[in-house]
């Protein structure tokens, strides 16, 4: 992709059929499949750069080294968090072609059935398991590990009957060397008693899994929207144009007397320094992001009508739900030295290592950074005693003074923490230091600057009962947002994330890992064997960081129970402008999003493509 001068502003039309903002994980879907018909035409506005061949990019082990690179990245960081002691935290978010999919960690995880039927039973028709998880299978083709592989990371669950077998992105496990970390993971698991209940492709899931990545299973590069759903074959159809270094401002909106408002076009910035509008013949196509989606429908007039003209802009469409009930996975992570002889990420601090990495990926793709070295697991409360959980609910359920939205969802949540065959966290295992106390860049975070080899399991919770917002903060569309996730804003989210991080301890010092271990090694964290519950809340507040997760942000929702878009993904009050991206989730699911974010764009342009033609 890279021979393409996809910045270029020649021959642009004044108009398309569709304007896409964002040339990301779910706009370049929409865009790929609306252009699947030759007689619709398609323009991407993407922000960032066109970097798909730079080696941070298309090499899966170099991901954490975009973080906090305004090449690569917005740069986001949240406002002070009260319920995190005043810390402020990085949201790393994609500001290059292919979004955050080009950036992010690469792993292929998958939410669970009830967490899609949830969506339906929030007021969204067709929103359910049956019809999302066939996109999730559109989406994307599985490499089967080899037997061999098979065999070392304990992959028997396996269901090749729920598996993608012919979509644009690549699914594999690769060939290794993998650490010996991520051959002990589900063995822990098993020694504990909970044993892997099923392929977490199927949406049934609970225990222990060593996770494939998107990857491609010859070349070992990073497969993302940036070169699968905008491959060398789809830049050439005449009726799609995608234009990178593309600052968007604004939708353009028209409105007369009662009558929904009209989405005609976008102004945007080129390359080229100069401001420009080009139209929309039938629809504008936001797919921005959690925190961009937002930002710009705020920018343009769609938001909360005291707000908008707190900062001078003329409210077109007032909708005080856009920007709220935004959700975000935060992780909490433990490390600890490693025994000697022991493979961990720390090994690519030695520059003639890391020399020799990048030549033999560059060759061959073999080596570390050709593979995703991570393993999850899902995980209900552990250790919980008898009534526990319901004492915990007449603590910290009993507000009356819930909207009706927010009154639906704690609902839900709690009947998903009532049942035992839905987990309540996920356990990563990752082969390297994470040291959330040199914060908030990620630059610190993943910068592995303690001398000593360490492995780390991080703990999240899959279903926070907190809500964040996300607003302008100037009508100064450069102006970044103000971001604010609300961790441990609810109480009960730290009650349930203190009694998983508790149980870090017993997973590290458990056969076969606690093996791994140097028994009087370093730990990264005030912890130790025999942690207190109280401990455990005062690590959660000290260590949690974003886990780049951002949903919920233009719910999809009727409108009076917190909604900015309907089932349709349409913007409550217009005729042609919808979202697509990860901030129409009512409800976050568990588990690493983007592959639930490819899927709901799959879906998503089935349903442009259905209303075309009505």
């Amino acid at each position: 992709m890279a021979s393409i001068d996809t910045s270029l502003l020649t021959d642009l039309s004044e108009e398309y059929d569709y304007v896409v903002v964002g040339g990301g994980t779910s706009g370049l879907v929409v865009a790929s499949r609306l252009t699947e018909d030759p007689s619709c035409s398609v323009l991407v506005l993407e922000a960032g750069a066109n970097r798909v061949d730079d080696p941070r990019i298309a090499a899966p082990g170099l991901a954490a080294t975009t973080y906090f690179d305004p090449d690569f990245d917005w740069c986001i960081t949240s406002t002070p968090q009260k319920g995190l002691n005043g810390r402020c935290l990085a949201e790393p978010r994609g500001r290059t072609l292919g979004g955050s999919s080009a950036i992010n960690l690469g792993m292929a995880i998958y939410p669970s059935q009830t967490d899609i039927n949830r969506w339906e039973k929030l007021g969204n028709d067709g929103w359910n398991w049956d019809s999302v998880s066939q996109y999730l299978k559109k989406s994307q083709t599985f490499t089967p590990p080899s037997a061999e592989i098979k065999e070392q990371l304990s992959l028997d669950y396996i269901d090749p009957s729920v598996q993608g077998e012919s979509g644009p992105l690549q699914v594999s496990f690769g060939t290794g060397p993998f650490p010996s970390f991520l051959e002990a993971w589900p063995k822990v698991f098993q020694t504990l008693n909970h044993q892997t209940s099923g392929d977490p492709m199927s949406g049934i899931a609970k225990g222990a899994f060593c996770n494939p990545g998107t990857v491609h299973p010859t070349t070992r590069t990073r497969s993302h929207a940036g070169v699968t759903y905008y491959n060398s074959e789809v830049a050439k159809r005449s009726n799609l144009r995608v234009i990178t270094e593309a600052f968007v401002h604004k939708i353009h909106l028209e409105k007369e007397g009662p009558q929904d408002a009209r989405a005609t076009g976008v102004q945007f910035t080129g390359k080229d320094g100069i401001q420009k509008s080009v139209s929309a013949k039938r629809e504008v196509i936001m797919a921005a992001g959690a925190i961009k989606t937002p930002h710009l429908l705020e920018l343009s007039g769609i938001g909360d009508a005291a707000l908008l003209h707190s900062h001078g802009i003329e409210p077109i469409i007032e909708n005080s739900n856009v920007g709220e009930n935004l959700q975000e996975h935060g992780f909490v992570p433990f490390s600890w030295e490693v025994a000697e002889g022991q493979m961990t990420g720390e090994a690519l601090r030695n520059p003639e290592i890391a020399g020799a990495a990048m030549a033999a990926w560059q060759q061959s793709g073999a080596g570390p950074l050709g593979l995703c070295s991570l393993a999850s697991a899902y995980m209900t409360l552990p250790e919980l005693a008898d009534g526990e959980l319901k004492r915990l609910f007449d603590e910290y359920l009993q507000d009356q003074n819930l909207s009706p939205g927010l009154k639906a969802q704690y609902q839900l949540l709690q009947q998903m923490l009532e049942d035992e065959t839905e987990p309540s966290a996920q356990y990563t295992l990752a082969p390297f230091q994470i040291l959330p106390d040199k914060g908030p860049s990620p630059k610190g975070i993943f910068g592995m600057t303690e001398p000593e080899n360490f492995v780390s399991i991080v703990a999240v919770l899959n279903r926070p009962f907190s809500r964040g917002t996300v607003h302008l903060a100037s009508s100064d569309a450069k102006e970044n947002p103000k971001f604010d996730p609300g961790f441990f804003s609810h109480p009960l989210d730290l009650e349930l994330h203190a009694r998983h991080v508790r149980w870090l301890e017993t997973l590290a010092w458990t056969e076969p890992m606690a093996s791994l271990l140097k028994s009087d090694g370093r730990r990264l964290q005030n912890s130790s064997r025999d942690i207190t519950l109280e401990t455990a809340r005062d690590l959660a507040r000290e260590r949690i960081v974003c886990h780049y997760h951002v949903v919920g942000s233009t719910a999809m929702m009727p409108r009076e129970r917190g909604g900015v878009v309907d089932s349709r993904l349409k913007v409550y009050g217009t005729q042609n402008l919808r979202v697509v991206d990860a901030g129409i989730f009512p409800l976050i699911p568990r588990g690493n999003i983007q592959a639930t974010v490819f899927a709901v764009a799959e879906k998503a342009a089935a349903i442009i493509a259905a209303d075309s033609k009505v």
